[in-house]
Formats: C-alpha cells, sequence, structure tokens
C-alpha cells in the first residue's frame, strides 16, 4: 500500500512540486515524452533488456492490472526468465502533461501478454494506464506505472 500511496502522491504533485512552463503532447518536449514511452512498448514487444533497461529509471515502481507489483530487477527478470512476454502493445488513446522535469501519461493500451505469474495462456487486457516520466542524465525514463484493467459496462 506504501508504493501505491507513493505513486499516486507523485502522480498528483507533479504540477504542484515542480517549477517551470507546462507542455502538452503537441510540444516538442510533450512529442519527446511521447517517443520514450514508445520506445518501452516497441522494447516490451522485442523483449529488449538494454532498451528497457534504459528507459526505466533504476528506482521505477511497476503496478500491473493484475495488482502485481514489479521493481526494475523482478520486472526485467519476468521477462528475461520469459515468464513474462509481451506479444503487442497497441495505443488507443494517450495524453501527455509535462511540467518541469517530470511528465504524466495517461490514457489506454490494448495489450497482448503472456504472464505465468498470472495464468499460463496469452491473453487479451484492455487497460488504462498512468506513467510518470523523469528527465534525468539527459533522457525521459520512467519512474512509475499503475494499470487498470478496463471493465466492460455492457451486459
Amino acid at each position: 500500500m506504501n508504493k501505491l500511496c507513493l505513486f499516486l502522491s507523485l502522480a498528483l504533485g507533479v504540477s504542484a512540486v515542480l517549477a517551470g512552463p507546462a507542455f502538452s503532447e503537441t510540444s516538442e518536449v510533450g512529442k519527446q515524452v511521447l517517443a520514450a514511452e514508445k520506445a518501452r512498448t516497441t522494447a516490451l514487444e522485442h523483449s529488449d533488456l538494454a532498451a528497457l533497461d534504459r528507459i526505466m529509471a533504476d528506482d521505477v515502481t511497476y503496478i500491473h492490472a493484475s495488482g502485481k507489483t514489479d521493481n526494475k530487477k523482478s520486472y526485467l527478470d519476468a521477462i528475461r526468465s520469459g515468464q513474462l512476454h509481451y506479444i503487442s502493445w497497441q495505443p488507443k488513446d494517450l495524453q501527455v502533461r509535462v511540467q518541469g522535469n517530470a511528465a504524466v501519461i495517461n490514457g489506454e493500451y490494448a495489450v497482448r501478454v503472456t504472464d505465468s505469474r498470472v495464468q499460463p495462456k496469452p491473453f487479451d487486457i484492455n487497460i488504462f494506464i498512468l506513467t510518470v516520466y523523469e528527465h534525468r542524465a539527459g533522457r525521459w525514463q520512467q519512474i512509475a506505472w499503475q494499470s487498470t484493467r478496463v471493465v466492460s459496462t455492457s451486459k
């Protein structure tokens, strides 16, 4: 629960804590953040651990739609071992807000994944996401991720 509270505090407090101009996805800075996110999902589709190591901060908190929580090491280890294999990531709708050295992306993805930690067969999942990036050492790095399964309202 502490990690969730930390994540929410960080995500909600970005605007209040950091000084500097705000940028949207149409700005050059916003485009850089979305490019980092696209590079991350491409790396996930290809199990490119070197790229993921660069994009994900060492102190990243990663909360899956299943409720499973990973740190960078446990997440990359799951991909390395084959327990976690992403087949595709399709963005449905993403927005970015940049404030100073922090950026928040929210939106929706359609994901096809095999996660033997959850179930043995590949499955499709639509998720709402909230992810936070920070500009560190000259690049945008993911510092937090939270996804929630989209629940169908049709009966």
